[in-house]
């Protein structure tokens, strides 16, 4: 299988969308030197609608042929470790960008890895996934993705859209708490050989935390230039070679918008609607007040969480 190339994903988040001990968290930390060593890779983990594609776009165009879009057509695919490791053995490989990565070892092929990622709002994050499969419902042709959504899609308002995925009867993209799933689902199978759901369920959200909590960035996309800027500054700080400059907007389809007014608690799918995102919420807020912690400005003597924070143990 080989990596899309940027041409074959310069327009889209991808429509084939993914499934499902401490460091430092989103560390702008240690403003002191932490040299991570030339081989260490940047792996942006690209959580779909959460703004990845203009990061995405931003690190190809610096990296260039150094920079992979481990990208696939079927929405149900994950790379294996063994199979990313056949692309980072290239000593060329300075980065990439998936949504098809689900754990996250410190090192793979031998090469140390710098795991980025964005969250967003998980309101939003839904609103966008609904938004961008009205736009490129067209263009979708992976069966799975298709099974995911109602075949009638582009004749229905987004409230209708919404009730026919929160009422699946089977666990489909977006029915509940999407971005918990992705950060958890898969490192909890490795971990516990089987996904025992009760057990699952009572854990998955602390799991997501821990992972998050390893990462050397994680930002916020609804402060997308900010976050940016921040992981800059931390991959200045840390020695790490990253793309200088402002972030762009790509693949926006806010245009595809509709009628909104239903999503608020006392609306049978709006309530729907907040009870399926109730531990993604929970883990947003948490990394905003990670983010918010981190970028907190220094007051004439006092030290700021910046300067506290160590470099992450990954």
């Amino acid at each position: 299988m080989q990596p899309a190339t940027e041409e074959q994903t310069r327009d889209s988040d991808s429509p084939h969308i993914g499934n499902f001990q401490r460091g430092s968290v989103f560390a702008l930390a240690g403003l002191r030197k932490a040299p991570m060593g030339n081989d260490a890779v940047i792996a942006h983990i690209h959580v779909p609608k959460c703004g990845g594609t203009s990061v995405r776009m931003m690190m190809a165009k610096y990296f260039g042929a150094g920079h992979l879009s481990l990208y696939d057509d079927d929405t149900l695919f994950i790379y294996s470790e063994a199979q990313l490791a056949d692309y980072l053995r290239a000593p060329s490989v300075r980065a990439f960008s998936s949504h098809f990565v689900r754990e996250f070892p410190p090192a793979v092929a031998g090469r140390r890895m710098l795991y980025i990622t964005f969250l967003r709002d998980p309101i939003e994050q839904f609103i966008s996934y609904l938004t961008y499969v009205r736009k490129h419902f067209s263009e979708i042709h992976d069966d799975h993705q298709l099974a995911m959504l109602p075949p009638d899609l582009p004749a229905l308002s987004s409230r209708k859209i919404a009730r026919w995925i929160l009422t699946s009867p089977v666990d489909i993209h977006f029915r509940e708490n999407y971005t918990t799933e992705f950060f958890a689902r898969y490192v909890f199978r490795r971990r516990y050989a089987k996904l025992d759901g009760a057990r699952y369920h009572r854990s998955r959200l602390d799991l997501a935390r821990s992972v998050l909590d390893r990462f050397f960035f994680v930002g916020i996309t609804e402060r997308l230039g900010e976050s940016v800027s921040a992981l800059q500054m931390r991959a200045q700080n840390a020695n790490i070679d990253f793309p200088p400059g402002a972030v762009g907007r790509e693949n926006v389809s806010a245009d595809f918008r509709d009628d909104l007014s239903w999503i608020h608690p006392d609306d049978e799918v709006g309530a729907m609607l907040f009870d399926s995102v109730r531990e993604d919420r929970q883990l947003y807020e948490w990394a905003a007040a990670r983010f918010e912690a981190a970028i907190a400005p220094t007051f004439t003597g006092v030290v700021s969480p910046i300067e506290r924070m160590a470099p992450p143990a990954l």
